[in-house]
């Protein structure tokens, strides 16, 4: 899901913040934690409280008299995922606090700190370590969640802390090259490359055919420059920008090796156009490919709506980026919002048992195939949705990047202030294709500017 990639909130949690939630993780924890048996639920009128991200319109959906129009926003598909639990549980009312989807953290925090928690809360990925660390959040192990059938990258990564499951990833997107045909048919290219070497020889022919601005990638004042342009390629090299104490790695022979890479397509090969890094806009950017200003450009599995939008999906194809060598794995950031249950004092087992019933019920393997059928462009966090009926019925492209997800899907590095980290690999990438500062000068303080920032 695209919206991950942009809201963050700052590391610092007051140490009244964090004691409350460790007190509430204590108590609120147990019976996740005993390995018990969850209780079944009573019968009878009960009331589960949610508090969830805007963007995704549970409000309205779970509000609305009669099924919304396919308007482009989540309101149909979450509004027949609400029915379906409706008719599940006609006796459970579901009390839907919405949030602005960027200050969604601030408020489980600012609602643990007041004892006001709800049964269930959706956040992003990039806020669960904070949370999960502040003890905010339910350890998830002992439930039935059928974890085996994630991508265990994404629980076992970003979704969990300390070897303990707190999140349950919803759905998620990838990112990866999409080019236009006509100009490989027009260079004698037969099929994308899978390499570095071979995928910059085939951005050569590109060039010498005559064909300018051939290659571009994030490199402007966006999130997206170190999550789509420098997380894959460094994770493919078998390294990360996280250790696991908590500090960042970035000055390492690897990472080294990816601004060497992009120097070289920027500044040797010059099959880049140097002005990307003052491109920050997501439309600007998306709008090179599809008015057909390059040739070939690294893109969220998102953007393909756009070409389908466009009427040139036809025209355009697609494959994963490209390896650093011929053995090295393949790797791509796919991101995602999750499913928690907060820590609270004085829980009510039957309660906590009926949030976790929702959450599985949005997004267990057959309930996110009712979405992907439903919702444009997702893809699922547990694979075994792709040969759903839901999933069978979607275009080749959806296909490719659903198996791309599943294969090959990493999370969010699991970093305590992600805003920081990004910013400083995104400064130091800039300064080192620019010729601003020496690579390992500004990574060395790229390292040290976050590091410092650090408990």
């Amino acid at each position: 899901m695209k919206q991950i990639e942009q809201g963050t909130v700052g590391s610092k949690i007051s140490r009244r913040s964090v004691l409350k939630g460790a007190l509430a993780a204590g108590v609120g924890a147990g019976l996740a934690s005993s390995g018990l048996a969850m209780p079944a639920l009573a019968a009878g009128k009960r009331t589960l409280k949610l508090t969830m991200p805007d963007n995704f319109m549970f409000g309205p959906a779970w509000a609305a008299k009669e099924a919304p129009k396919q308007d482009g926003t989540w309101k149909l598909a979450v509004y027949n995922r609400l029915q379906a639990w409706k008719e599940k549980y006609p006796d459970v009312d579901l009390q839907i606090t919405e949030v602005p989807w960027a200050s969604i953290t601030q408020r489980v925090i600012l609602d643990a700190q007041s004892g006001n928690q709800s049964d269930l809360v959706m956040v992003n990925d990039l806020n669960i370590p904070k949370l999960a660390l502040g003890g905010f959040l339910v350890p998830l192990d002992d439930m039935d969640g059928k974890w085996d059938e994630y991508n265990q990258h994404l629980l076992r990564g970003i979704a969990s802390s300390k070897g303990k499951i707190y999140a349950m990833p919803w759905t998620t997107d990838c990112r990866h090259e999409m080019y236009w045909k006509s100009d490989f048919e027009k260079a004698g290219i037969k099929a994308p490359a899978d390499t570095w070497d071979a995928f910059t020889e085939q951005l050569v022919a590109l060039k010498e055919a005559g064909i300018p601005n051939v290659y571009s990638f994030w490199s402007g004042n966006s999130v997206h420059t170190p999550t789509q342009t420098v997380f894959s390629q460094l994770w493919m090299l078998g390294s990360d920008v996280i250790d696991e104490s908590g500090k960042a790695t970035l000055n390492t022979p690897e990472m080294l090796k990816v601004f060497a890479f992009y120097n070289d397509l920027v500044n040797v090969k010059k099959v880049t156009r140097t002005d990307l890094v003052s491109i920050s806009a997501d439309d600007q950017y998306d709008a090179l490919l599809l008015d057909h200003k390059t040739s070939v450009m690294k893109g969220g599995s998102w953007v393909w709506n756009k070409i389908q939008a466009a009427g040139i999906e036809d025209e355009i194809g697609y494959f994963r980026t490209p390896r650093p060598t011929a053995d090295a794995k393949d790797a791509t950031l796919s991101g995602f919002w999750a499913c928690e249950l907060p820590a609270k004092d004085n829980i009510d087992p039957d309660t906590q048992k009926l949030a976790f019933e929702f959450a599985m019920h949005i997004v267990d393997a057959e309930d996110q195939a009712k979405l992907i059928g439903d919702q444009q462009g997702q893809l699922p966090t547990r694979p075994k949705a792709v040969d759903s009926p839901e999933g069978k019925a979607k275009g080749p492209a959806w296909r490719f990047q659903a198996a791309y997800a599943g294969e090959a899907g990493r999370g969010m590095p699991p970093a305590a202030d992600s805003g920081l980290l990004f910013d400083q690999i995104r400064i130091a990438f800039q300064q080192a294709i620019t010729g601003a500062a020496k690579p390992e000068d500004a990574l060395k303080a790229a390292e040290t500017a976050y590091n410092s920032q650090q408990s």
